[in-house]
């Protein structure tokens, strides 16, 4: 890719300075690159590290869809058939039916398995653990991510049309389905397909062994605090436990794009079936979707809550990342980055 110093338009910076004057935002970033590599936008320190939070089940999808190419998986494979009955058991109860045994990895790419979040869990009076990292660091496993689960009823059954609810569950559950079909930890598949193959330089799985490297990471803020949480970062896997940066991370979609992953054909299949989300966004196969409209480019990426967005527009192969290093609503960042894909593109 061709990364040359851009001048941001007039329309470009106007945006960008409204990003920056809203509240929170600590010294944001921005990354735009066009179809031929050319860089359309290159703002802020783009080369500096940070946790990509959601943009990490991206990366999950590769693998899945992966293992779907050679053989070991379908999007119809029930996640009992792959796991322990006592992890899947009392996944997804509603009333005194366990649908569980129902849900699949479409279920779980997709956010419809009816899983509860663990990590903010429904109620007024849960301490979620969102809640307890913003005030106290700790960590946590599998195990105990899906004891959080399992103490909370479903949110609808495994599959229902028109139902779509994220859970940070579903991607712990997903890695643990690697981890069956692979033999790998998802540390090490990550290492071997991804950053391997593609010579990435500033991608890894944060693990109890970085924590010596947290600091050197873009700092994450919540309500103007820095969210000191190495060990929630450590805990957070296959969902959200990647560090990269904004080069890093185009790099790796345009590699997703064009099919060094698996079957470029699946890339045509992730907005299949996708189910509206609000704010003009759609959620598919493991993405969100903005289709085209007045003002909108067609986007296909993801959005995290911790201020990172980054995706690509399929009709000009033009891919953004956007970080704003400020805890928030995911659907507000994925807003940002259609705005300076498309500003930048014009």
């Amino acid at each position: 890719m061709s990364i040359a110093a851009t001048s941001p338009s007039r329309w470009v910076q106007k945006s960008l300075a409204k990003i920056s004057a809203r509240h929170g935002v600590h010294k944001p970033r921005a990354l735009v690159v066009n179809g031929e590599g050319e860089t359309l936008l290159d703002w802020g320190d783009t080369s500096l590290p940070l946790a990509l939070g959601g943009l990490t089940r991206l990366l999950t999808l590769a693998m899945v869809l992966r293992d779907i190419d050679r053989g070991a998986l379908s999007l119809d494979t029930a996640i009992v058939d792959m796991l322990p009955d006592d992890l899947v058991s009392g996944l997804c109860v509603m009333g005194k039916k366990d649908h569980s045994n129902t849900i699949t990895i479409a279920h779980l790419l997709s956010h419809r398995s009816g899983i509860t979040d663990y990590f903010t869990p429904p109620g007024e009076k849960s301490r979620t653990l969102l809640s307890q990292i913003t005030t106290s660091d700790r960590g946590w496993n599998l195990h105990q991510a899906l004891e959080i689960a399992k103490h909370y009823p479903g949110r609808f059954v495994p599959g229902s049309k028109n139902k779509t609810q994220y859970s940070a569950t579903n991607y712990l559950l997903l890695e643990a389905v690697l981890k069956e079909t692979t033999g790998m930890s998802f540390e090490a598949l990550i290492n071997l397909r991804v950053v391997g193959s593609l010579g990435l330089k500033n991608t890894y799985v944060f693990g109890a062994y970085s924590f010596e490297r947290y600091f050197s990471l873009a700092p994450l803020y919540q309500s103007g605090t820095v969210l000191r949480a190495p060990q929630a970062l450590a805990s957070s896997g296959a969902d959200g436990g990647i560090v990269s940066d904004a080069h890093d991370t185009v790099k790796f979609l345009h590699a997703f794009w064009r099919g060094q992953f698996f079957d470029q054909s699946w890339c045509a299949k992730l907005p299949n079936k996708s189910i509206s989300v609000g704010r003009g966004l759609e959620s598919g196969l493991g993405v969100t979707i903005q289709p085209s409209s007045a003002g909108r480019p067609h986007l296909m990426g993801l959005a995290s809550h911790s201020g990172a967005s980054a995706g690509i527009n399929p009709d000009t192969l033009t891919i953004g990342f956007i970080a704003t290093n400020q805890m928030g609503d995911p659907q507000q960042g994925f807003s940002d980055l259609s705005t300076i894909v498309h500003k930048s593109s014009r």
